[in-house]
């Protein structure tokens, strides 16, 4: 961290992870606006006139109702803070748990990015063999931080990935079957399919990231001067397994995450409109 060019090759990928997650917490800043906005404008308005309505729409329910009835009192009231307080809670979760995929790939791929600048620029008193025994230990720990990464992301993926694609289909019934088109219900639409497109783009444009890292890395293992150095059987054995290591890709159940199962959604979703 003391040089100035690691520090660089380090966080150059950090602006496009952190720009990916603050517009997707502007998104699900849209939804909760989209959602609860004429609901809290029409008690605002009524209040200036010292009165408190509950004749107005419910920000999730929607008037639809739960499993029981909502009272038209004071519990009507309470009933919409708390419905709003879901939404919030539900969007700050999902910005926090999709994001932090987003600084793990970051985290790892800014290691293979820092071990690829040593192999490129060694000290001057550091020996070849002991700076490849090094990278082959590191290289080893972070196939380890895939694997769990992988064994708790992925079917949170797979889910979002099947889901998201059922909900937009969905969402277009829905918006077709609208008799009123107003403000309200095109910018909830729009909002929540938008949150959902984006959603998608961001777990799959992670596991690109991370895939063109770990190539990367293959490619710079490769083209480097190992097979002059004086190294053990042991290392040359690592430095071949790295080599012949599939991509570092994580895999959504069956499937490794990548843009093209982004494509696929949107082709998808195409269609059915």
């Amino acid at each position: 961290m003391q040089n100035e060019k690691v520090q660089t090759v380090i966080f150059s990928s950090l602006r496009a992870i952190s720009t990916l997650a603050y517009i997707y917490f502007v998104f699900l800043i849209g939804i909760i606006v989209a959602y609860s906005r004429s609901s809290y404008i029409y008690i605002i308005q009524n209040l200036l006139y010292f009165h408190l309505p509950t004749n107005y729409t419910l920000p999730l329910s929607r008037g639809f109702g739960w499993f029981w009835t909502v009272p038209d009192n004071f519990l009507y009231h309470i009933h919409m803070f708390y419905e709003t307080g879901l939404i919030t809670l539900s969007c700050m979760m999902a910005c926090g748990i999709d994001s932090a995929f987003g600084f793990y790939v970051y985290q790892i791929s800014s290691t293979i990015r820092a071990m690829m600048f040593a192999f490129t620029n060694p000290l001057s008193t550091e020996k070849f063999s002991d700076l490849l025994r090094t990278c082959a230990v590191k290289h080893q720990k972070l196939l380890q931080c895939r694997n769990t990464l992988e064994h708790v992301y992925g079917p949170i993926v797979f889910w979002h990935i099947v889901s998201n694609a059922v909900l937009l289909c969905f969402l277009i019934y829905d918006f077709i079957s609208l008799s009123v088109f107003n403000l309200e219900n095109v910018s909830s639409s729009l909002s929540y399919a938008g949150v959902k497109l984006l959603q998608t783009f961001m777990y799959t444009w992670y596991g690109t990231f991370l895939t063109n890292a770990g190539e990367e890395f293959r490619k710079e293992i490769y083209f480097s001067k190992w097979l002059n150095s004086n190294l053990d059987c042991h290392v040359r054995t690592n430095v071949i397994l790295m080599m012949m290591q599939k991509p570092m890709t994580i895999n959504a159940v069956f499937s490794p995450i990548n843009v093209t199962m982004f494509t696929n959604v949107s082709i998808y979703y195409n269609t059915v409109q």
